[in-house]
Formats: C-alpha cells, structure tokens, sequence
C-alpha cells in the first residue's frame, strides 16, 4: 500500500493601488463613475442583473467614484448606475469570465433618476487590472473549432502561446483519454487543472486529468502560463481553470452524435492490393439538458456522452518458430546447433549435433507442452521462412460513459450556492497476439488486457456577500477513483499449473522475516488472490511468449480532496485578498514495477548451444 499526502497552505495578502483582484472560479466587475465634467461621483448605486438567471448584485461608489464587484459568476449581466440628480445609465451585455476583471467605466448625465440611458453595445477594451499572462477559452471557440482525440478540449491547448501540440500517452492505462502538453518549456507534470475548482489528477500519472469534461458541458476554459496569482500555487507550467455549464431561466437542450469509420478514411499508399483497410468504428454521442426548477431562483444542467470504439489493430508481422524447429530440426538454416552437454563449463571444444538435429529425447517434456499452445507460421516470412512468418490482428475495444449534474440555487441576492456531481464509467480491452501463449499486446498501445476505471467527483461551492465591501467564497471536493487492469491470462496459474513450470505463480522471498505468505496478503481484496496467476515471460529469439507485461494486474484507489475558501475586502482605493487552500492526496495502490512482475521471467541466452569462436544468432536461442 502507498498513500501520499499533500498539504497546501496558502495564506495570501495582496494590497493593490487599484481595485484589481478576480478570482480564480469567478469573475470581477470594476470601473470608476464620472459625470460630465469628470468629476467623481460618490455614492452612486450599481446594480448588476444577469441576463440568464436575473441574479442581481449590488454596491455603492466610494468617494472616488470607484466601485468593484467580485465573486461574480460567469455569464453575461446588464449594469446598471443611479445617482441622485442623474440619469440612470444602464449598460447591457457586459460579459464576466472567470479569473478576470472586467473593467467597465460609467459617466453619468444631470437629469433625473427617472430618465434612462442604455448602452448596448460597447468596444473591446484591454485587460489592464491584472498582470497574469492568460488565454481564454470559451464555449463558442470550444463549440466551433474542429475538434479530434475524442472531442477533448485539450486538443485547443494548441492555441495557447508557449505550449507544445498535444498528445496522447498510457493509451491502454488513461480510459480519459486526457492529452499532455509542456508549456513554456517545464515538464507535463507540472501543469495543474481545476474543474469547478475541484482538482482533477491522475494521481499516479499526474500529467493526466483523471475526468476530462465534455466539451458540450464546459463554458469557459481559463489558462494562465505566467505572472499566476497566489491562489492557483502548485503550477510550473500552465494553471488551467475549467468552469462548466449551469442552467438558466431558458430551457436549453442539445443533443449531438459523432461517427467515424474506417470507409471515411484514404487508402494508404503502401497498403497492398490485396489487404483492407483496417477496421475502425468511433462513435461519439450524447446530449445536454439545462434550464430553471424554480425561476430567478434554482437551476439544473445535465450532460452525458458515451463514447464506442472499435478499432482494428494490424501490426507488422510477429515471427514464430516453425514446426521444425519444434521438433528440434534446424539443418539447412543459418545456424550452428551445439550441444551443451559436449565441450567444456565455458563452452570451448562443444560439437554440433548431428546433421543440426536435436534429438527428440533431449526435448524437456514443458517445452513440447508450451510449444503446442503457440500458433504456427501463417506468412512465407524471411530468413528461411523464420522470421515474419506469423500475421495476428483483433479489435480493440473502448467504452466509456461521463455524467455531469449541476444544481444552482440563488435564495438572495447576498448568497448563492452550487453543487455538482461527475461520474465516468470506463472498460478497455485487448488481446494477446499469440494466443494462448500471450506475447505482444494487440493495441495501439501495444499492450493486452481488461482495464475499467470509475470516477466520481463531488464538488460544492457558495459565495457569501456578507456587505457590499466584504465577500467569502468557498469550494469543497471529494475526488474518488478506482482502477483494476489485468492482462488476460489474470486468474489461471498457467506457468505452475498448465506449463508445469515451478515456482513461477508463486512468490520466492529471501531477506524478509514475514515470508512469501505476507507478501501474497498484500494482493488487495479486488485481487481475490491472483494477483500472482498468469504466465511467466519466456525470451528465446522469437516474438516473446508468455506475459511480458510487468506492471500487471494493477489495483488502484486514487481519493483527492479540495477545500478552498477565500474572503475578500474592499477598502478605498486597496483590495484585500487572504484565503486558504488544502489538497489531500491519498493513494492505495497495488502494481508490481521491479525485474518481470509477479510471474518471473525465463531468458535463454543463444551462448547455451554455441561455442567459443562461434557468433550465436535468434535461432541457437531457441
């Protein structure tokens, strides 16, 4: 068992000449208030309504005419300022994203507050707030933009200044089918990601999410690569910030299916006349669902996708022995065949067996038995028909699930809160190449087995307006993943009990007091004690028998924990920012990783039946 732990404390005081601050999660709206002579006007009221759930928020100027609005939730709001003796302005469309400060100056007319001007369409203006060096992200370029690799938003990292196109990694191990990019030159592992303030890891392969959203359910995908603040620690290369959808008082639907197969695709050039295409069936579909329980006042927003894969796997040719060979036959081949048992301890003055023949009493009863479970030639092959000689392909399967549920309630305008729940459900799977004595995996990956992952994410979030000068924030989340990956031959003790080979399903322990039995104990409850089964790694010059897939099984239960919260004050012309941040990771965890795994290895040198003198080859391996 392994478990690691990290404790965050992050305690931030921030003083700024001008009313800066944004939050991570959230959005800000500052400006200053001027009349037409540009003066300052105090005490004015500012009022901002959102256009999509009527959430209001409210302050007044201070005696400079400046004004800031924080913790506000993405979306898009009309601003609104009275004052006695003017006019009241009010702007539509004002757009908050989130971790930034949207900057929006009013200058007011004499007249009377029962008079109005709207504003309803308004320029471009720089970031000029915050110093951070950011891209932004939003649900129309994540929408619009072609997207590959499983319509991950990732793929549009590759849009960011400083990051290196993106890519796939552990396909056979990340059922998310999460993308790693270095930015700025630093290492992947050093990017850090939040979903809806929720960290979101892959513990053990920390350069992968460990839930990758779909992109019909994100709104906003924030990425700083310099200049970070306080509360996005933790990142040496990028601090990305996902904020997903929420509903509104507008019932809002949309339904999608994506399909791709193999008939869709060019021929390649090389492929020759008489082979097909391999297969290829990729769908992709789902739906999303948003919209108001009770209006101005609780939301819901929901999404699924699933995702069906079916892909043919043709690597180049594997290369088997022959049944001569088998049967201790090499004459006519390129190889000299000594025998063991003649020369001297060094293999000086061996002989080679009559006519390149091992006789067929020298052939150990498991060889003849391994021997029969492995395929034979079914290509022409090279090098006398030795080499290449033996075609596989299967399919490889994915299937994968992700849920998404969001309720926001909003009971005043001083208090709003959320929560959310993600779940993916995924199943990977894969075969050996030789059949029943394993070998290669056939996989874009290159490895075999079965691999289902499950995710489940909890996330809770509130802010509190406790005055117009002073706001809490919060967010809590619980992260919960488990893993079991096994090749296929998991749960037979196939080396010791079919192959008749000793001590190769069973722990061999020297040096350690407790014994191989303690060392069987640690194979965790989901193992039900085969966490030894399967076949041993058998290297002879060939394609590899057995299962060379050390790392196997694999049992893993990852937990993350988030807790955020944040308290900000506005005082004149400063702003001040202070919070705390805790992430927990704990990791239980059972994967072999050191020499060939649970099942042991058996390597047959080519020096054993060659001599001194003698340049051995694959074939005086077997």
């Amino acid at each position: 068992m392994a478990r690691a732990g990290l404790l965050a404390l992050l305690i931030l005081l921030s003083i700024v000449t001008r009313q800066a601050g944004a939050q991570v999660l959230y959005g800000s709206i500052v400006g200053t208030v001027v009349d037409q002579s540009e003066a300052f006007v105090p005490n004015a009221t500012v009022a901002i309504v959102s256009q999509d759930t009527r959430a209001a928020r409210e302050t007044t100027t201070d005696s400079s005419g400046r004004y800031s609005l924080v913790n506000v939730l993405p979306g898009i709001y009309n601003l609104r300022v009275s004052a006695p003796g003017f006019r009241t302005v009010t702007r539509e469309s004002v757009a908050v994203t989130i971790n930034m400060v949207t900057r929006s100056d009013m200058k007011l007319e004499v007249g009377t507050m029962t008079e109005q001007i709207t504003v309803s369409a308004t320029g471009v203006v720089l970031q000029t707030d915050k110093s951070d060096v950011r891209t932004e992200i939003t649900s129309r370029e994540i929408t619009n933009l072609p997207l590959s690799n499983y319509r991950n938003f990732q793929g549009l990292l590759n849009l960011v200044p400083g990051a290196t196109p993106t890519n796939f990694q552990h396909l056979g191990d990340a059922i998310g089918r999460a993308l790693g990019t270095n930015v700025n030159g630093t290492a992947l592992n050093n990017n850090r990601t939040r979903v809806d303030g929720a960290t979101n890891v892959f513990i053990w392969l920390p350069q992968h999410l460990v839930y990758v959203p779909p992109v019909e359910s994100i709104d906003t995908v924030n990425v700083t690569t310099g200049s970070f603040d306080a509360e996005q620690g933790m990142a040496g290369g990028a601090a990305m910030t996902v904020a997903t959808r929420s509903g509104t008082n507008e019932l809002h639907g949309v339904a999608y299916h994506y399909h791709d197969n193999q008939r869709l695709y060019a021929r390649n050039f090389f492929l020759p006349a008489n082979q097909g295409k391999a297969k290829s069936i990729f769908n992709i579909f789902g739906g999303t669902l948003g919209g108001p329980i009770i209006r101005d006042r609780l939301f819901f927003f929901g999404s699924f996708e699933g995702t069906r894969e079916r892909t043919g796997v043709s690597p180049t040719p594997y290369s088997v022995p022959t049944q001569a060979i088998r049967n201790g036959d090499f004459s006519g081949l390129a190889a000299t065949i000594y025998d063991p048992l003649t020369g001297q301890s060094n293999g000086a003055g061996r002989t080679p067996f009559p006519n390149n023949r091992i006789p067929a009493d020298r052939i150990h009863a498991i060889s003849r038995r391994i021997q029969e479970k492995a395929p034979l030639p079914n290509l022409p092959g090279t090098s006398q028909g030795t080499l290449n000689n033996y075609y596989n392909s299967a399919t490889e399967v994915l299937d994968r699930e992700n849920y998404d549920l969001k309720i926001n309630w909003n009971p005043r305008t001083t208090f709003s809160t959320w929560g959310k729940y993600s779940r993916m459900d995924g199943y990977w799977n894969a075969r050996f190449a030789l059949g029943e004595v394993g070998g290669p995996g056939l996989s874009r990956a290159g490895s075999p087995g079965t691999n289902t992952m499950d995710v489940n994410i909890y996330t809770f979030g509130q802010t509190w307006t406790i005055s117009p000068r002073f706001v809490l924030d919060s967010t809590l989340a619980v992260t919960n993943f488990d893993q079991i990956r096994y090749a296929p031959d998991f749960g037979s003790n196939i080396g010791s009990q079919v192959w008749g080979i000793p001590n190769t399903n069973d722990p061999v322990v020297s040096g350690y007091a407790a014994g191989a039995e303690q060392v069987k104990n640690a194979c965790p409850p989901s193992g039900n004690g085969l966490c030894y089964s399967g076949m041993p790694t058998i290297s002879h010059g060939f394609t590899g028998w057995g299962n060379s897939f050390g790392y196997l099984p694999l049992f893993r239960k990852e937990r993350a924990y988030t807790y955020t919260t944040n308290a900000t004050r506005i005082s004149g012309a400063h702003e001040l920012r202070w919070g705390f941040d805790l992430i927990r990771y704990h990791m239980d965890h059972w994967q072999p990783e050191v020499g060939a795994g649970p099942r042991g290895s058996l390597t047959f040198s080519a020096n054993a039946t060659g001599t001194t003198g003698y340049t051995a080859n694959y074939l005086n391996s077997y």
